[in-house]
């Protein structure tokens, strides 16, 4: 199973990878720019609504005292 999930992984990488591209370069039509920035604000719009927009912190060696 891990491994399905690295290949999953590198997939969704190589993917936003290609999308920034496009959206980088002048050189394509202002109508592909826009649709690739589309897909990756969506993409961005999902992983905060996974976490419900909330800030996840993570305290290391603290005592158990100040975490009560």
């Amino acid at each position: 199973m891990k491994k399905l999930e690295r290949m999953a992984h590198q997939g969704a990488q190589a993917g936003y990878a290609c999308l920034r591209a496009i959206c980088e370069d002048e050189t394509q039509k202002a109508a592909d720019r826009i649709a690739a920035a589309k897909v990756l604000i969506e993409c961005g719009r999902k992983a905060d609504a996974q976490d419900g927009g909330a800030v996840r912190v993570v305290l290391e060696g603290v005592p158990k005292e100040y975490l009560a």
